[in-house]
């Protein structure tokens, strides 16, 4: 249980900033007197301040805060100290500061860090600093929340009728109180998560059926890829077969060509030989057109060789080293001319230093004698030499020095003069301060005084005393001691302390039993919470019955259909699952044969497009096979009627011709050169004989016949006859060439011609089986179909039917709950309402005793209230005697006082006189002062302006020749002139280098293309002996490759070459169709590889762990769902459980209300009042319902009631309103027992304010063993504390009162100054 022990304030309204004012407060009471404006509240508003960090209402711009004005500083901090203990008995401290700035025109609030300081055995611990978490951290060490210190346990004087206020601003403060919003915002993140769940569900539903569809997917994707694995193995097997075959091949093919080979290197000897033949005869035909045949031997000719290659690098030795001295000729001409441009460019800079120091001349001499014409110096205005200009300069700086010095002379004097006019002035401005000052002090003595004199009048006055006043006062003390002794013999003699002994016996009893009906009904009320949870257990069991029967006549059809009639919801789960296990059966077989018939129609979609595509390869390869052999016959054609006739059909025949003629050049060719012998010696014999060689014809008289015979002879031996025969020869052996490539397209062509019409009869037959395979595909998809549909219809029966089952089981287990509870209730012997009758007439008959006591109790009280007021009355009488005697004594001061203070007043008024007389006199005197002054500053300014300006123009001018001289005399320290003058002496001798260097060369460039001339011709002659040299070497070549060629025509190699040859071409076109069929088999597992590769990538993309998904997101779909209806029904037990907490709070604290009102309100128009909490049910944006209280305060007559707010007195608010803070301090307060109540009594009559304080004696006594009970109390009303009694509680009170600074100060003083 929580408990406050100490307070400590420093600086806080009232309060002063120096010292801290400590109060400690008991169990159960802490009494807090003191007249109004004391500081009474300020405690309960530093506890409130302490406690929860809120400041009091209106207490903006630092009005909490002690006035720094007060104490004379710009700021004050001030402190708030508590000392409590914690709800497990821990010992805190908590310390809150706060600062108010005081600035010219604004006030600023600060709140400073504060601490919470834990002592536990003599340790101290700070556990936080920062503000935000005190303000969380002290009510949770208290035990109660931040609303109920506010509201109820240290509610402010301003605030205290809160009950009473408008319905909204009550329905916050009753909502804080029962932290509704807390329970609330609960609720709605509760529904608020439940609908994020159902949005969850949507989207993992929505997964979920996607991953089904990607399993799916993946199953038949691994069928799809284990069948490609088995015809992509099956294919690899076939082609190694036929690779192994095309190999053997491979071996005979090259057996027959190394055979062929052996033979064939012969051949390509032969024809290698004769090649090289016509090559040596070709070149010696050359080199005899070319040369000059010389007719020494080789050996003088190669000596003759070797000389002239000796002369030759001689000379071009000589050629060499001239080109070195060119070269080098070249490098220092570059240097040269290099050197020439940097001096041309140094040139330019010298020019224009020169150009520069001519025009500074000109300008130094017109600056000279502008300055004089400006300055009014003479002799300066023709040509000058440099003897007058330095004789200017000289002149001109002795101006300046001059003007210099009058400027300084001048503003000498004028400070001098200003100076002493200054002084004058401030001396009359010093009599004049003096004076003013005299007669303000004269003044303010004056305001004192005449205050001093108001104040001592204003006390004369309420000094209404004389002698026989004093007289008067004397009889009345005797009257009244005669009357004291009467009062005391009259409460001897009524015996009232041993009838209020009996009487608090009476009530000891009634209060024990009232404890006993306490605790039983304590029982009862935990008994009854558990009957009204059987109760509510009961409705929801006929509500699930009533859902579970709407359920089953809804789907009794559907499920009668797939479990059978008659189905009970304890197995109808069990039943339903092996109905779709069954169903899954069905649809998993059908799956099967569409998947397998569909897998069939892929495979043969897959050959009829490999044989379509293999079609259509063939039909292009065909096309280019028979482009390309027309191609080669429109070549190898002459006639252009021919070329536009070709078709392949006569490629065999020109293919015969083309070898054919080429046969005929090839003879031609190799008989040549005996035609040429023998066409020679017909030659010989035509001139010799006249007769022709082959058939002895004579030409004798036949010259035309002749002259035709010798031109065809001459045609013959012509060069250009043999070369035609060699270029046509060349050109037939290119078209033979050209067919014998297109050779192997005319055979693929014929081989083509025949395998395309097989396959085209090969996709006519796969068409209609693929036409076959549709159609039972179509009706297993309508098979499928229907089974899948009858498959989901009964998996959304799934949900209903798990619903049936589940409310089955709430029902068997809510059977279950309500057994054991009405076993439970049934120990229970009494009932509340019994309960409450009996403490109802046990409240009566303590009421009629606490009546009783309260009338002897208020007896006694007030004959000893008699006495006591007697006595009080006697006391009175003598203070106000002897303070008659003082104040007459005071006034006799008083009057003295005043005849002192106006001798000094007069006094002073002749010295505000004089002093008047002398500011007249003064004012004149320092206005003409001040007029001199201005006069002379004035004057003083315009001449030193004056001479400052003619000192800046003459310096401007020196400064101007100073710098144009600096420049002038720069450029002759630099040697400017000579300079230029060296740079043009060295440009000159540059210039004459350059063209030195330039003959040299032009020079050596001749001797060079002399010596190149001289090295060409001797090149002609060397290479007409070197051509002879090697015209006789091709002879003696020439006659070797004869003989050779000879002997090998004689071996007859070429026929044993072309059998093999022939031989071995049947081999490779046997080896070409096995490599067709191979690169059959090899396209047909590239596109299953194809195909292989894309289902295995989107098998590893899309469809991977496509099981384990599904089976995720399933478990996600069942898990969500199931957390949905778990949140449903948890938002609904919590909502019922805060409804039902606020009904039985509600109903305690009308309880207390009304036990408090009846015994406290002395009036009959009012029987009770209670606190009426009206629910309302809206509707959230979520669509949800959401519960609402509106509260209000009403008041009971009879059986009519009516709203409080608005017919009740003043009396009756503050009373209704403390009896309901106090019934909400018992019933939220239990771990704190602590309220405080500031002027309870105020707009109370006299019998209210009685029965109030009786009310409050008799709660603090009957919660006395409560061990942190504790009630504050302040008030100013001492006859409300002699009413509560509270010397039966406590031993002292404390005072708050105003020292003689007028700061709050806090006294401990004994409870007997009230109550005696």
């Amino acid at each position: 249980m929580s408990k406050i022990e100490k307070l400590s304030i420093m600086g806080v309204r009232s309060f002063g900033p120096r010292s801290p004012e400590t109060i400690a407060f008991n169990t159960p009471l802490t009494l807090i007197v003191g007249y109004n404006g004391s500081g009474k509240t300020t405690i309960i508003e530093c506890l409130k301040y302490a406690t929860t960090g809120e400041l009091p209402p209106n207490s903006k711009g630092g009005a909490f805060i002690h006035d720094p004005n007060l104490v004379g500083e710009k700021d004050v901090q001030a402190q708030v100290k508590v000392s409590f203990r914690s709800t497990v008995g821990e010992s805190f401290v908590v310390t809150r500061n706060i600062q108010l700035l005081v600035k010219k025109t604004t006030r600023s609030q600060k709140t400073l860090e504060g601490s919470l300081l834990l002592r536990n055995n003599g340790e101290r611990h700070v556990i936080s600093t920062r503000v935000m978490e005190l303000d969380k951290l002290v009510p949770e060490k208290l035990g109660v929340s931040p609303a109920v210190l506010d509201a109820v346990i240290f509610c402010h004087q301003d605030e205290s009728l809160w009950p009473m206020s408008e319905p909204a601003a009550l329905k916050k403060r009753f909502d804080e109180i029962f932290e509704a919003m807390k329970y609330t915002k609960v609720i709605d993140n509760l529904k608020s998560l439940r609908k994020r769940k159902g949005e969850e569900l949507r989207e993992l539903k929505l997964q979920e059926a996607q991953d089904k569809a990607n399993k799916e997917r993946a199953d038949k994707v691994d069928k799809l890829l284990l069948q490609l694995t088995r015809e992509i193995q099956d294919s690899r097997d076939k082609c190694n077969e036929l690779l192994q075959q095309m190999d053997e091949e491979s071996v005979r093919i090259k057996e027959k060509h190394e055979q062929a080979n052996s033979f064939l290197k012969i051949v390509n000897d032969l024809q290698t030989k004769t090649e090289k033949l016509e090559y040596k005869r070709d070149a010696i035909t050359e080199l005899r057109s070319r040369i000059t045949e010389l007719s020494e031997s080789d050996q003088a000719l190669r000596d003759v060789l070797d000389e002239y290659e000796r002369n030759e690098e001689r000379a071009i030795r000589e050629r060499d080293q001239k080109a070195s001295q060119i070269r080098d000729l070249q490098k220092e001409l570059k240097q040269s001319r290099d050197k020439h441009t940097a001096k041309a460019a140094e040139q330019g800079k010298h020019q224009s230093d020169k150009d520069k120091y001519e025009r500074q001349l000109v300008i130094r001499s017109r600056m000279i004698q502008d300055a004089a014409n400006r300055h009014e110096i003479r002799g300066y205005d023709g040509d000058l030499d440099d003897r007058q200009i330095q004789a200017f300069y000289d002149r001109i700086q002795k101006i300046l020095n001059d003007k210099k010095r009058e400027l300084e002379r001048l503003q000498r004097e004028n400070t001098a003069a200003l100076d002493e006019k200054t002084a004058i002035i401030t001396e009359r401005e010093s009599q004049k301060a003096s004076r003013i000052r005299d007669r303000a002090l004269a003044k303010q003595r004056m305001g004192s005084l005449g205050t001093e004199i108001t104040k001592i009048q204003g006390e004369l006055t309420s000094l209404d005393i004389d002698e026989g006043a004093e007289a008067m006062l004397r009889t009345d003390l005797k009257e009244l001691e005669d009357a004291i002794e009467m009062a005391k013999s009259d409460e001897q003699e009524a015996d009232l302390d041993n009838r209020i002994a009996q009487v608090k016996t009476e009530i000891d009893i009634l209060e024990s039993q009232a404890a006993r009906l306490s605790r039983e009904l304590v029982d009862c009320t935990r008994l009854a919470s558990e009957r009204a949870q059987l109760d509510l257990r009961k409705k929801q069991l006929t509500e699930r019955k009533r859902d579970l029967e709407i359920l089953r006549n809804t789907w009794d059809q559907k499920l009668s259909n797939i479990v059978g009639a008659g189905w009970q919801p304890e197995t109808l789960e069990a039943d339903f699952q092996t109905a779709i296990k069954q169903q899954n059966k069905v649809v998993a077989e059908l799956r099967k044969k569409k998947d397998t018939t569909q897998q069939d129609l892929k495979q043969l979609e897959f050959k009829l497009s490999s044989s379509r595509d293999k079609k259509a390869k063939l039909s292009l390869e065909k096309d280019m096979c028979e482009r390309a052999v027309v191609d080669a016959i429109k070549e190898a054609k002459e006639d252009p009627t021919e070329v536009e006739s070709a078709s392949i059909d006569q490629f065999m025949s020109t293919f015969e011709e083309c070898e054919k003629y080429l046969s005929n050049l090839e003879t031609e060719l190799a008989l040549f050169d005996h035609l040429k012998e023998y066409y020679k010696g017909a030659q010989e014999k035509l001139a010799n004989k006249n007769k022709c060689s082959l058939c002895e014809r004579d030409f004798s008289g036949q010259l035309d016949a002749k002259s035709k015979f010798l031109k065809k002879l001459n045609a013959f031996f012509s060069k250009d006859n043999k070369e035609q025969t060699i270029a046509d020869y060349e050109e037939a052996k290119r078209l033979m060439s050209g067919l014998k490539a297109a050779n192997s397209k005319y055979e693929s062509y014929q081989r083509l011609s025949g395998d395309i019409p097989a396959l085209t009869a090969e996709i006519t037959s796969l068409g209609l089986h693929k036409d076959e395979l549709v159609r039972r595909l179509e009706d297993q998809d309508l098979m499928f179909k229907e089974a899948e549909d009858k498959l989901q219809d009964m998996d959304s029966l799934s949900k209903n039917v798990l619903k049936i089952s589940q409310t089955h089981k709430e029902i068997v287990d809510s059977e279950r709950q309500i057994e054991r509870s009405q076993q439970s209730a049934s120990l229970q012997t009494r009932s509340a309402e019994e309960i409450n009758d009996e403490q109802t007439t046990c409240a009566e008959q303590t009421r009629v005793a606490q009546g009783k006591l309260a009338k002897f109790t208020h007896e006694r009280q007030r004959m000893k209230d008699q006495v006591t007021k007697l006595e009080f009355e006697k006391m009175d009488l003598n203070r106000k005697i002897s303070e008659a005697v003082q104040q007459l004594e005071r006034k006799k001061r008083l009057q003295e006082s005043i005849r002192k203070y106006k001798d000094e007043q007069a006094q002073l008024r002749e010295a505000i006189q004089a002093a008047d007389t002398d500011l007249e006199r003064l004012d004149p005197e320092i206005a003409s002062a001040r007029a001199a002054l201005e006069d002379a500053r004035q004057h003083s300014r315009a001449k030193e302006q004056k001479v400052a300006e003619e000192r800046d123009g003459i310096a401007t001018t020196v400064s101007e020749l100073k710098m144009i001289n600096g420049e002038i005399q720069d450029y002759l320290d630099r040697g400017g002139p000579s300079n230029l003058a060296s740079n043009q002496r060295a440009i000159a001798t540059l210039e004459t280098t350059i063209a030195n260097l330039e003959n040299d060369i032009r020079e050596l460039t001749v001797q060079i293309n002399k010596m190149t001339k001289e090295i060409d011709n001797s090149d002609a002659k060397k290479r007409n002996i070197s051509d002879n040299l090697t015209y006789r070497k091709n002879l003696r070549e020439r006659e070797a490759l004869e003989r050779e060629i000879e002997e090998l025509e004689s071996r007859n190699a070429q026929e044993d070459y072309d059998r093999l040859i022939q031989e071995a071409r049947y081999l490779e076109s046997r080896r070409g169709k096995l490599g067709a069929d191979r690169e059959r088999l090899m396209g047909s597992m590239s596109s299953k590889d194809e195909q292989f590769a894309r289902l295995n990538d989107e098998y590893e993309i899309d469809l991977k762990g496509a099981k384990a998904k599904y089976k995720e997101s399933h478990i996600k779909v069942e898990t969500t769902k199931a957390a949905i209806e778990d949140l449903g029904r948890g938002t609904a037990a919590l909502d019922h459980a805060i409804m039902q907490y606020h009904s039985l709070k509600m109903e305690e604290i009308n309880r207390t209300v009304g036990e408090l009102w009846q015994s406290t309100y002395q009036g009959t128009d009012i029987d009770t009042i209670q606190i009426r909490s009206d629910v309302e049910t809206g509707t959230t944006a979520s669509g949800a319902g959401k519960r609402t209280y509106n509260y209000r305060v009403s008041m009971v007559k009879g059986d009519t009631e009516m709203d409080m707010r608005g017919r009740c007195s003043a009396g009756q608010k503050v009373l209704a309103s403390i009896i309901i803070r106090l019934a909400l301090a018992e019933s939220f307060g239990v771990n704190c027992g602590l309220i405080a109540l500031d002027e309870p009594t105020t707009n109370l009559d006299s019998d209210n304010i009685r029965s109030l304080a009786e009310s409050l004696h008799a709660i603090i006594k009957a919660r006395q063993s409560q061990s942190n009970l504790q009630l504050i109390v302040i008030t100013h009303d001492e006859e409300f504390l002699k009413h509560m009694q509270c010397s039966d509680f406590c031993d002292d009170f404390f005072r708050v009162k105003r020292d003689s600074r007028q700061n709050s100060i806090i006294v401990k003083e004994s409870i007997s100054r009230i109550t005696e």
